[in-house]
């Protein structure tokens, strides 16, 4: 067994950006549990005076959105601790656990939306029709919409901009929201202006059932993260990038998989069969420095196959300066 191993070389300037780009997250997640929790209480307390069951699925579809910022925001704390003898490369991952949780969250929430709606819809067939809505519920639901519809660009040019996913998460979340509070609002006014008691039961079935495909989303994105999915794409731009390098003949092999937000690539490359030692690790070095220019990778594995010694000769490898 290894003791007293040296630490994985991990580029600090990505780190230190991580850090801030996470610290930044956590300030707007903040912003948006205290919009969550004013919008979900008001829908909740007037959907229940008001009879009304897509309000109320509506409010607790926000109140799903509490908990899936609660789960971000401590993801995003735990992410930032730094590396020890059980996280080499640090505890980036808890941030696409959270996400993760938050989007089990939001289908679960869909589920009990959708069996609200099913015996409220089957409870009209019956005959057993619910108090009459009152317009105050629509009015509700439309400032809850246009709140949400804000937070969501808000949320959205944040992620852009620091390369966040839990705000991207969050983003397609507040979209979700204002699309559900606007089906709500038009449920509710044809349920309480025109007397057309099913369309509320049925709305809150449609949102559940949105619900549920939105949470399905945000599971699949964060799953394909831990169970370390790597885009086809990425890898192939990957592969161009590296090709670039003076002194890489080919590219046998490229894998990358995520640490958080963050990239860690794996490949192995052909270098020409006389290169020093020395030579080929400022290979891999500058191979590491390029794709830190435009990538989030906090480290690069690279093996070197030896060419055939047939091979041609290549020029000079470019010289790699450390961040």
């Amino acid at each position: 067994m290894l003791k007293n191993s040296k630490p994985i070389s991990i580029s600090k300037l990505i780190t230190k950006i991580s850090h801030q780009r996470i610290e930044n997250s956590r300030n707007v997640l903040f912003l948006n549990l205290l919009v969550y929790a004013l919008i979900a209480g008001a829908e909740l307390t007037i959907g229940a005076a008001d009879h009304s069951t897509a309000l109320i699925a509506d409010g607790q579809n926000n109140l799903t959105g509490i908990v899936s910022v609660i789960a971000l925001i401590v993801g995003l704390t735990f992410s930032k601790r730094p590396s020890d003898d059980f996280h080499l490369e640090g505890h980036w991952q808890f941030e696409s656990l959270a996400v993760f949780l938050a989007g089990l969250g939001m289908f679960l929430v869909g589920l009990v939306c959708v069996w609200e709606g099913i015996t409220r819809t089957l409870a009209l067939f019956d005959g057993n029709y619910t108090a009459p809505l009152k317009g105050q519920a629509a009015y509700m639901a439309a400032i809850s919409g246009i709140s949400m519809l804000t937070l969501c660009w808000f949320n959205h040019f944040i992620a852009q901009k620091t390369q966040s996913s839990s705000l991207a998460a969050s983003a397609r979340d507040f979209l979700s929201d204002a699309l559900t509070s606007t089906g709500t609002m038009l449920a509710i006014i044809g349920a309480s202006w025109f007397g057309i008691h099913w369309i509320d039961p049925v709305a809150a079935l449609l949102l559940g059932c949105f619900i549920i495909w939105n949470g399905c989303q945000i599971l699949s994105t964060s799953a394909e993260k831990l169970s370390n999915g790597f885009s086809p794409q990425l890898r192939s731009e990957i592969i161009e990038k590296i090709l670039t390098v003076s002194g890489v003949l080919d590219v046998m092999f490229v894998d990358g998989r995520y640490s958080g937000n963050n990239i860690i690539i794996e490949a192995e490359i052909t270098l020409a069969n006389d290169d020093s030692l020395a030579k080929s690790y400022r290979i891999c070095k500058s191979i590491e420095q390029i794709l830190q220019a435009s990538l989030p990778v906090l480290y690069c594995c690279i093996q070197v196959k030896p060419a055939p010694k047939s091979a041609s000769s290549h020029p000079q490898a470019i010289v790699w300066k450390p961040l």
